[in-house]
């Protein structure tokens, strides 16, 4: 019995930052990950998940070696937490409207791509739509887009559906757009009608195209791309690995190597492409969405520019992206690779 029930005063009353953490480690599956998305140290969070048990009268979670699962009772708890969420989302955003003109703030995390082609469209359809309200951007990669949203640090992220997809089922995703995966290769590498890349390039030409520039985001589709090279290209060797779609597309225009990446990413603004060619490959169309959690979208505030969001995306033009070159096709019949590789940088 705690001090208040023992003197006979009333329970303590839980508090809105131990709903927060309630929802948290709901999302996150457990206390570990769940300290370090919120900042906090475990124990203060253990402590503060107890007291909220305690108050609530009920076990919410069944503790399960390092995981976290909820009882039917945390089940019943987190439709409560996400509405009391979102009734603060709301009144905070409404509040802003009488502090100095200020109507608003939106943090949205997102990849650099998105933020080079989407957003301008999107910002100056919101300078018109939504006067006074400020945008808050995090050019993030998408594991770190999602701890920013677990941790309730920005209210909706962007990123590519499928990157995201075993993680992101807590949040409510909006199909913005979908682009094709290509592979971009310097402008004068014309693969248009190469059957056999060994016989139809020059061997300058052939070392590039098996210099292959690939990511370490840690994703499905970072081991998709590495079976795509192994099946399509097997002469091929990594000549680096980076973070970001900009840094590979600047190589591959530099004429260091090629890149497998969505089309999208090829735009370097609205109106303005790298210099590279892009050929369509056999592996699925990106999809690229918004994820916020589903009580941000019930206000009013975000709501209205997630609709700008979408109709921004709709009028982005995808760059010019060639036919599959015919040693790519699935048809094209395959020759014994030779036993010599080349070398990254020649001989």
């Amino acid at each position: 019995m705690d001090k208040a029930h023992a003197l006979g005063g009333a329970p303590e009353m839980m508090t809105l930052r131990q709903v927060e953490i309630f929802w948290a480690i709901a999302h996150a599956d457990s206390l570990t990950k769940a300290s370090k998305i919120l900042g906090l140290a475990q124990p203060s969070m253990s402590q503060q998940l107890a007291k909220l048990e305690e108050e609530t009268g009920t076990k919410l979670f069944t503790r399960i070696n390092n995981s976290m699962e909820l009882t039917d009772a945390g089940r019943f708890f987190l439709r409560k937490a996400e509405a009391i969420l979102a009734n603060v989302d709301e009144a905070t955003a409404g509040m802003r409207e009488f502090g100095q003109g200020q109507r608003g703030i939106i943090s949205i995390g997102m990849l650099t791509s998105v933020g080079r082609t989407i957003m301008p469209r999107a910002l100056v359809k919101a300078a018109a739509l939504m006067p006074g309200v400020e945008i808050d951007i995090h050019e993030v990669a998408p594991a770190e887009a999602m701890e920013l949203l677990y941790g309730r640090r920005i209210n909706m992220a962007i990123l590519g559906g499928n990157s995201v997809a075993s993680t992101s089922a807590s949040f409510q995703q909006v199909d913005l757009l979908t682009d094709p995966q290509v592979l971009a290769v310097p402008r004068r590498l014309n693969l248009s009608e190469v059957e056999v890349p060994e016989r139809d390039l020059t061997e300058a030409d052939l070392r590039i195209l098996n210099n292959c520039i690939q990511f370490n985001f840690g994703t499905q589709r970072s081991r998709r791309v590495e079976q795509w090279y192994r099946d399509h290209l097997p002469r091929h060797q990594v000549l680096c690995q980076t973070r970001t779609y900009e840094v590979a597309l600047s190589m591959v225009d530099a004429g260091a190597g090629v890149a497998l990446v969505p089309a999208l990413a090829a735009k370097l603004g609205p109106a303005q492409d790298y210099d590279v060619r892009l050929y369509r490959v056999d592996m699925p169309e990106r999809r690229l969405v918004a994820l916020a959690p589903p009580q941000t979208l019930r206000v009013d505030l975000y709501a209205r520019f997630l609709a700008i969001l979408k109709e921004a995306a709709e009028e982005v033009e995808l760059p010019t992206v060639e036919a599959t070159p015919p040693f790519l096709r699935p048809d094209c019949p395959r020759r014994p690779v030779p036993d010599q590789r080349p070398s990254l940088f020649g001989a």
